[in-house]
């Protein structure tokens, strides 16, 4: 049988699975493995499978991905949420959908501080939702805010998915972490201005806010608070942008910061570090078993023929680079529906990442832009890991179906951020290249 024959028989194979609802690094391991078997017999892909997972999974690089993990669980038990939570509604409480407002910068402030879209989707959903139905907002709002803020976290450093990118296409990671900075305050500020202008024109859905202390003290009485979020940001981020650290010593620093913070707020406990290492490894293996399943897929599909056949394709049609973008958008879109993002860059990075380069693309800035395409699948039905991770932190108290209908509101938003990044790749590209003079 011919190998590209295979090679797409198993991927419809792996679609099916998909569908079957069979978690994503089971379906690619079963599928790679068997395919491999087929081309290559027992005797070898016994010892090629092994190695090959191995080679993919001990890059030292990997380490930041724990620890960056296991710092924003320990700034979590640390208190930095509620400390972003309550500067913003400090500053933002009196505008039009100010509680609104001020979740979208607290889960930019804490965003700082942790690596994951979902640990701050369970947070805010816990903190800021209750607070903004308690105060009449309308549900869908107050849902939809947390929901589609959350993808703050994966564009504002430090970030597990630019991470994983930055091993996998071998971009400086330093250097993408620095990238998100400038597109995460342009995120944060049209949620702002359109959620004050969509409050202003509907004040139904979001109640003039009372009881909330926005006095000059109390602003700066906030901003006060924020001194360990500045100190732990400026640390991790500091030190890879200045060139004292590599992205894996600096979230050791990180991890050393948040620990140090939980001592000093006297909120130290064993069971909160023992608690805060299992979450991190939880999903550190998740990553990892991505990783390596991950990896034996993509040998198949390698020896197969199938990526060089997409490649060869795309390069024949002889689409600019716009064409290569749309086209690579449109994937992603229609995946993110059914796939979370870090399977999404395993399964496609090895296809699209040339098609870029060849076209004379940056992958610094297209790390920003395709993290930002991952941020729409974490909110987009059926799958939206964001929202389910909603659900399962206030539990019966919320429907599912209001989750994706509120953060379906702020699609719209994240779309048009998703094209200035397109359009205005300076913005992604300008920090970084401050880096390297």
């Amino acid at each position: 049988m011919d190998h590209l024959y295979v090679g797409i028989s198993g991927c419809v194979l792996f679609v099916l699975l998909i569908f079957l609802r069979v978690p994503i690094a089971y379906a690619m391991g079963t599928v790679g493995t068997l395919g491999l078997l087929h081309v290559y017999g027992l005797q070898t892909v016994v010892k090629f499978i092994p190695l090959e997972v191995y080679s993919h999974t001990s890059n030292f690089t990997f380490s930041a991905l724990p620890l960056f993990l296991l710092m924003g669980y320990l700034a979590y038990y640390a208190d930095l949420s509620r400390d972003s939570y309550d500067a913003a509604r400090a500053w933002f409480g009196k505008v039009p959908g100010g509680l609104a407002v001020a979740t979208v910068y607290a889960c930019a402030i804490f965003g700082a501080c942790s690596g994951s879209s979902l640990a701050e989707c369970a947070v805010f959903s816990k903190m800021a939702v209750p607070e903004m139905i308690k105060s009449g907002y309308h549900k869908r709002l107050a849902l939809g805010v947390v929901a589609s803020a959350g993808g703050l976290d994966v564009l504002i450093p430090p970030s597990i998915i630019m991470v994983v990118f930055g091993v996998m296409t071998e971009t400086s990671i330093g250097q993408l972490l620095i990238a998100g900075i400038i597109p995460g305050i342009i995120y944060a500020g049209v949620f702002a201005v359109a959620i004050v202008i969509f409050c202003w024109l509907v004040p139904s859905w979001a109640p003039k806010t009372t009881g909330v202390d926005t006095s000059w003290k109390a602003k700066l009485a906030a901003v006060k608070n924020l001194w360990a979020v500045v100190v732990l940001f400026g640390a991790v981020l500091g030190t890879i942008y200045a060139g004292w650290a590599t992205p894996d010593e600096a979230a050791a620093v990180g991890v050393v910061g948040s620990l140090l913070l939980l001592i000093h707020r006297k909120k130290f406990t064993w069971e909160k570090v023992k608690q805060a290492t299992i979450d991190s490894a939880k999903a550190s293996a998740m990553i990892f078993l991505l990783f390596g399943t991950g990896s034996i897929f993509a040998a198949f599909l390698s020896v197969t023929g199938v990526i060089s056949s997409i490649t060869e394709w795309v390069a024949k049609m002889g689409f600019p680079f716009w064409g290569v973008l749309l086209v690579i958008t449109i994937l992603y879109l229609i995946m993110g529906c059914f796939l979370d993002a870090i399977s999404m860059m395993i399964l496609t990075l090895p296809v699209v990442a040339p098609l870029i380069t060849a076209h004379g693309g940056s992958l610094v800035w297209f790390g920003v832009y395709i993290s930002m395409i991952a941020v729409l699948g974490a909110i987009t039905p059926p799958m939206g890991l964001n929202c389910y991770v909603m659900k399962g932190a206030m539990g019966s108290s919320v429907e599912l179906a209001d989750i994706f209908a509120g953060a379906m509101l702020f699609l719209p938003l994240m779309l048009l951020i998703t094209l200035i990044i397109c359009v205005y790749p300076e913005l992604s590209l300008w920090l970084p290249r401050m880096m390297t003079r």
